[in-house]
């Protein structure tokens, strides 16, 4: 059993191999992360979440008054060598603060009184409805990161407009295909206040991709990966 402080209140990350090829899963226990050493299982095994993660997201500074460009001037931010640090001119990034995170308020929100609409933030083929306005264009957000060598976190179950009714696979895979093949996130917060609280599914379906993302389980405790 570990009891690890991370640098973030709340802010959860599940599903990681340690160096001693234990699983490593993670859950919100007030301000810190309680990490039970499981043994080998399946799940998400990308080397990533060994240690907790450092950096920052939107919400709690910002709730849902965010934007592309905001979130950009934030990254770039991060990389400024302006501080100096034992006489040597620091960037947040070089101290290890490195990841960048949107939480929340990027997408469209359809009412449940819109005719023939199946989701609140979903078209009716599951993809994620980007709010453009705010939002032109993500995937040039998350290679602006990229170009400063930070990392970029999105944020998926939404509670702005959250999906209340069930919600099939297809809107599982849609989503983890627009974070990890047309975004290029390396990260993403999973909320809990929709309905897609299956952990596992997230996680097979991340894994199949290819791509190293982290996962923060930010599910109040409520689940956690069974596998």
């Amino acid at each position: 059993l570990e009891l690890k402080i991370p640098n973030r209140s709340q802010q959860c990350r599940a599903g990681s191999r340690s160096t001693t090829g234990a699983m490593v899963r993670a859950e919100c226990v007030g301000g810190a992360v309680l990490a039970l050493r499981l043994g080998l299982a399946a799940g998400i095994d990308n080397g990533l979440g060994i240690s907790p993660p450092m950096g920052w997201r939107s919400w709690n500074l910002y709730k849902d008054h965010v934007d592309q460009e905001l979130l950009e001037s934030i990254m770039r931010g991060f990389a400024e060598r302006r501080r100096m640090v034992d006489g040597k001119p620091t960037s947040l990034c070089d101290l290890g603060y490195c990841d960048v995170g949107l939480d929340d308020a990027w997408q469209v929100c359809k009412s449940d009184n819109t005719p023939g609409h199946m989701y609140h933030y979903h078209d009716d083929q599951g993809r994620p409805l980007v709010n453009t306005h705010r939002f032109p264009n993500i995937s040039n957000m998350t290679r602006t990161a990229h170009s400063l060598n930070l990392t970029a976190g999105w944020y998926l179950n939404n509670c702005i407009c959250s999906e209340q009714s069930w919600t099939p696979n297809e809107v599982y895979e849609q989503d983890v295909h627009y974070l990890a093949d047309v975004f290029e996130f390396d990260g993403v917060k999973l909320d809990g206040c929709g309905k897609q609280m299956d952990l596992d599914l997230w996680a097979s379906l991340i894994n199949k991709t290819g791509r190293r993302i982290m996962i923060e389980n930010c599910h109040w405790g409520q689940t956690v990966p069974t596998q």
